[in-house]
């Protein structure tokens, strides 16, 4: 996901007699103020991996930035092990009975 929407402003004069300096809606292309990427509903936005001792402060900061972001965002943990396909209980199952 890349901020690839420009915003623009067209700015309008509100004083006495800013009719007859403006030109109203005529080449109103405007200033560029801003970017914002535009995204489809139920789109990842963010993919945090942190260690286990860390998963509380993680899901606090998380929880600060999406006050941030318009919307409605939902957090959500994931039961696989980091990115991978395999389930957390399984690993660690897998760790423990492991000869290594």
């Amino acid at each position: 996901m890349h901020p690839l929407h420009i915003i623009r402003n067209n700015k309008m004069l509100s004083k006495a007699g800013a009719d007859r300096v403006q030109t109203g809606m005529r080449n109103s292309f405007g200033k560029p103020e801003g970017l914002v990427s535009i995204v489809r509903k139920n789109a990842l936005i963010l993919s945090v991996r942190c260690k286990y001792k860390d998963k509380e402060k993680v899901l606090k900061s998380i929880k600060m930035a999406t006050y941030k972001i318009s919307g409605r965002q939902k957090i959500q943990e994931s039961t696989k092990w980091g990115f991978s396909k395999t389930d957390i209980l399984n690993f660690v199952n897998k760790k423990k009975f492991s000869i290594c």
